[in-house]
C-alpha cells in the first residue's frame, strides 16, 4: 500500500449499487446491468470510484466494500421479478489471484449459492491493462467462473497496448470497447481501423462486442458499424438505483438501426456501381491480350502501356500478376498526369495480401472484375482499393485506385 494521507472507509450501511443499463442489437432489449459502486452522503449520491482508485485505500479495505456492493446487487436480482436480466461485476485480477489455491471459495460464487442465482446471469468483469501477473494462472482461476457457468467480460479493451495473447488466454465471452478509441476514431481514420480489428478479432475467438460510454446518436452509428452485440451509456441511461422495464430503449434503437441499415445498403449499392463502372470502363478500352513465353516481362509491360492513357484519374498504380500473386510486369505508377515505370517490382508476390488470392478466386468465377474494400497501403500511407480484372491466359490486371 503506497504511504499517505489515510483514506475513510465508507459506512457499509450508506453503500449502495447502481445499475448502468447493457442493450442487445438483436432485440433492442436490457438483457443486463453493469453494477457500479455508489455512496449516500448529505451532498447526495456519490460514486465510489474516487475510493476503489485511491492508492491510499488497502486492497482488504475495498474489497470489504465491494461485497458489499455485489451482496447487494445479487439481493435484487434474486428478489427481482425480470428472471432473464443478467449483472456485470467488475473484479481486479488482483483480487482473483488470491483465490488461486482455493477458487471453489470465491466470494461471487458463494454469494451465488447463498442467493441461488443461476450463474449464466453474472459477467465478470476483468480489466485488460490490470493484466500485470502470470496470465496462464489468472486464466486458470478465471475458468472456474466459466466452469460454474459464469460468463467472462475483459473490460477497458484497447486502454493500453493491446496484449492479444493474453486476451487469447482468458477466452472471454465478451469484449468491451474502451470509450476513448470510441471517441478517437471518430475523426481519425487510423483509430477506425484499429477498432475494426477488435471486431474481426472477437469474431475469430467467439467473443461479442460491448461498447460502453455511448453518448450520441453517432456513437450508436459507430459501434453498429463495428459489430456491436451490446451497447451502453449515457445515451441510454446513467447508473441509477432501479431496474427499468425491458423495451425501455426498443424505439429509440428501431430508429438508430433503421438509420443504420439504410446507410449500408447505399454503400453496398454505391460500391457495386462503382464495380460496374471499372468492369465497363476497363472492357471498352483493355485491347485482346495473348502471352508467349518468350519475354514475358516485356510483352506485360507492352500491354499495359497500350492504355495507360485511356485510366480513369483516380487509378495511380498498375501492374499485372498471375492467379498465384506472382507479378510479371513492372509497376507503372501515375505522377501527375504522367506515368513512370518501375521494374523493380518484378518477381514480387502479393498472395500474402489478406484481399488478394479471396478477390482472384471471386474474379476467376465471376469471369469479370472485383473491387476489394478501403485499405491504408503501408508504402505511401494513403488510403485505396484494388481492383482486380482477368485478362487471358491465367493473368489479372491490378489497379490501385486512390481514396483522393
Amino acid at each position: 500500500m503506497s504511504q499517505g494521507k489515510s483514506t475513510a472507509i465508507p459506512d457499509p450501511s450508506l453503500v449502495l449499487p447502481h445499475y448502468q443499463p447493457i442493450i442487445s442489437m438483436d432485440s433492442q432489449l436490457i438483457v443486463a446491468y453493469e453494477v457500479l459502486g455508489r455512496i449516500m452522503t448529505p451532498e447526495g449520491i456519490r460514486s465510489l470510484g474516487p475510493f476503489f482508485q485511491d492508492p491510499n485505500v488497502s486492497m482488504d479495505d475495498a474489497l470489504s466494500i465491494d461485497r458489499i456492493i455485489r451482496q447487494k446487487a445479487l439481493s435484487m436480482l434474486s428478489n427481482s421479478i425480470e428472471k432473464k436480466k443478467g449483472l456485470f461485476f467488475n473484479i481486479k485480477p488482483a483480487w482473483i489471484y488470491m483465490y488461486r489455491k482455493s477458487p471453489d471459495q470465491m466470494p461471487t460464487l458463494q454469494f451465488l449459492r447463498q442467493h441461488k442465482i443461476d450463474p449464466s446471469r453474472v459477467t465478470i468483469e476483468i480489466t485488460e491493462d490490470c493484466f500485470y501477473e502470470d496470465i496462464e494462472e489468472l486464466a486458470r482461476v478465471t475458468r472456474f467462473y466459466r466452469e460454474a457457468g459464469c460468463k467472462i467480460a475483459i473490460d477497458d479493451v484497447g486502454s493500453g497496448f493491446i496484449n492479444f495473447d493474453r486476451i487469447a488466454y482468458i477466452k472471454p465471452n465478451i469484449l468491451k470497447l474502451d470509450l476513448e478509441l470510441v471517441k478517437k476514431c471518430a475523426k481519425e481514420q487510423f483509430f477506425y481501423e484499429i477498432l475494426t480489428s477488435f471486431a474481426v478479432m472477437a469474431e475469430k475467438i467467439g467473443a461479442f462486442l460491448l461498447f460502453e460510454g455511448i453518448e450520441t446518436e453517432e456513437d450508436v452509428q459507430l459501434a453498429l458499424s463495428l459489430g456491436a452485440r451490446y451497447m451502453q451509456g449515457y445515451y441510454f441511461a446513467k447508473p441509477q438505483n432501479k431496474i427499468l422495464p425491458d423495451d425501455t430503449f426498443e424505439p429509440t434503437l428501431n430508429m438508430q438501426i433503421q438509420r443504420f441499415v439504410d446507410q449500408k445498403l447505399w454503400q453496398q449499392h454505391a460500391f457495386h456501381h462503382e464495380e460496374e463502372y471499372f468492369q465497363r470502363s476497363l472492357s471498352s478500352i483493355i485491347p485482346p491480350w495473348s502471352s508467349t513465353s518468350h519475354n514475358l516481362a516485356e510483352q506485360c509491360d507492352f500491354f499495359i502501356q497500350s492504355f495507360l492513357k485511356l485510366l480513369p484519374k483516380d487509378v495511380i498504380r498498375v501492374y499485372l500478376c498471375d492467379e498465384r500473386g506472382l507479378q510479371y510486369s513492372s509497376n507503372f505508377m501515375r505522377n501527375n498526369e504522367a506515368w513512370c515505370k518501375k521494374e523493380r517490382f518484378q518477381g514480387y508476390n502479393w498472395a500474402w495480401r489478406p484481399y488478394f488470392l479471396n478477390n482472384i478466386v471471386k474474379v476467376a468465377y465471376r469471369k469479370k472484375g472485383k473491387l476489394s474494400t478501403y485499405y491504408t497501403d503501408a508504402h505511401c500511407g494513403e488510403k485505396m482499393r484494388t481492383y482486380i480484372h482477368p485478362v487471358s491466359n491465367g493473368f489479372y490486371l491490378c489497379l490501385d485506385i486512390s481514396d483522393r
